[in-house]
């Protein structure tokens, strides 16, 4: 199994609790991990963490460039197909939150993509929280329960690493 990692988990851990001045055992964890093929993210991620100009935008571009996986390709391109169709068809969201899931540049919905190229091999890792009663927005572990794709914090994701310090 290898684990995908959302930006809102790059992006929390960098600002807080495993910032840079204090946490890089995470952040070598994370590449070890990577290296062992264990861990990685996609190409939409790094664009966002991009969108920052700080040291998780630094060491994602000169350690972990490589473990940005390419959202391009055929497999990948035809689960993103599969979800559009999905969110042009429900109904449990305002249409702001299905606008917003359906933008090209929103990394949460390719790497929903790129897992259902297979839901096996692959398992969300997000901050976000299942939640049926959110309207506007879809939140990446309710399209992950109706896709039927594993998704965990990064958290459960450290345990079964079994990340110490």
């Amino acid at each position: 199994m290898k684990y995908l990692i959302d930006s809102n988990v790059f992006i929390t851990a960098s600002r807080g609790f495993y910032s840079f001045a204090f946490g890089s055992a995470f952040w070598d964890f994370l590449l070890q991990e990577a290296q062992n093929n264990r861990v990685a993210s996609i190409d939409k991620v790094l664009d966002e963490i991009n969108k920052g100009n700080d040291e998780l935008k630094s060491w994602a571009n000169k350690k972990f460039s490589d473990y940005f996986l390419n959202t391009k390709t055929e497999q990948v391109l035809e689960q993103y197909a599969r979800l559009m169709q999905w969110a042009e068809t429900e109904t449990a969201y305002e249409q702001i939150a299905i606008d917003e899931f359906m933008e090209e540049d929103n990394a949460d919905t390719w790497l929903i993509a790129y897992a259902m190229t297979d839901p096996k091999e692959y398992k969300l890792v997000t901050f976000e929280k299942p939640n049926n009663d959110i309207k506007r927005k879809i939140p990446i572990p309710n399209v992950c329960k109706h896709f039927q794709i594993g998704y965990c914090d990064l958290y459960e994701m450290l345990k079964d690493l079994k990340f110490k310090f």
